[in-house]
């Protein structure tokens, strides 16, 4: 198995195992490359104090201090990573709404890779929390892609995750239409590749009862199509015992596509690797 890069630890408020757990695990399923990219919600960067709220498993606050810690015990683990390359990253959620404490991570430099991901709208909870009955489905999965172009316009960035997920908790995901989005879709995936930067194929939904991958192979087609090469690939894994699922058949999804070169990033400079 070649790569994980999207991988989060215990110094994420809702994963589980250390550094050093993932480390070992790794090496021991064969991986290559995986990057440490715990939750940085930017738009909560300090504790919730700050923002004279309450902790719940609505909204992770204190993005700075996840990152502190993370980014610290990922360079200590590099030491005694072999044969593993490890990576240090973060997923950095809504970049739009911080850019300057966004730069910030991005240019810290112990930091191979950012994902840059959209968990949340503006002043509303993360998808997985709305209640899709009061929903206006097509203008909520307009205003998300719509804020993920303003994401991919930023600089703040190296991985653009899981293209798809405003879709991802929809009621009945497989039967909505992206017809009306096309053009926007086509905008965020053009952006991309103008800046020399990479999407992932992320696999966390392959162990759903109806699985999924984010985005699905249409769009990856789609990408490849308007000359997009870098893909890198990911379990999203939030435990140890998912780091490796699904991986084989990812890769063999990209290589359906036609891409014969994996990327990942080292100092947010983009390698390859063959498939």
């Amino acid at each position: 198995m070649i790569m994980n890069l999207h991988t989060h630890t215990h110094n994420s408020p809702d994963a589980q195992q250390t550094v050093a757990e993932r480390v070992k695990a790794a090496n021991q399923i064969g991986l290559r490359f995986m990057a440490v990219t715990d939750h940085v919600e930017i738009n909560r960067y300090y504790p919730a104090a700050y923002y004279n709220a309450e902790e719940n498993t609505e909204f992770f606050y204190d993005g700075g201090g996840v990152f502190a810690r993370s980014t610290a015990e990922t360079i200590a683990a590099q030491a005694e990573c072999t044969p593993l390359t490890l990576l240090c990253g973060a997923e950095i959620g809504q970049i739009p709404q911080d850019l300057e404490k966004s730069a910030l991570i991005y240019q810290d430099p112990r930091i191979d890779l950012v994902i840059g991901s959209i968990h949340e709208l503006p002043n509303r909870p993360d998808f997985y929390f709305l209640d899709y009955t009061k929903e206006n489905i097509p203008q909520l999965v307009t205003a998300y892609f719509e804020e993920v172009l303003r994401l991919a316009q930023t600089d703040c960035w190296d991985v653009l995750g899981h293209l798809t997920y405003g879709l991802r908790y929809l009621p009945d995901r497989r039967a909505y239409d992206l017809t009306p989005h096309r053009e926007l879709i086509d905008e965020i995936l053009m952006t991309v590749i103008s800046k020399n930067k990479a999407i992932e194929l992320n696999g966390s939904g392959l162990r759903k009862p109806q699985p999924y991958i984010d985005p699905d192979l249409a769009m990856i087609r789609r990408y490849y199509d308007l000359g997009g090469r870098n893909l890198t690939i990911s379990t999203d894994a939030h435990d140890t015992k998912y780091l490796g699922f699904g991986l084989d058949l990812l890769e063999d999804m990209a290589r359906a596509v036609g891409f014969t070169e994996l990327t990942w990033f080292e100092k947010h400079e983009a390698r390859k690797e063959l498939l």
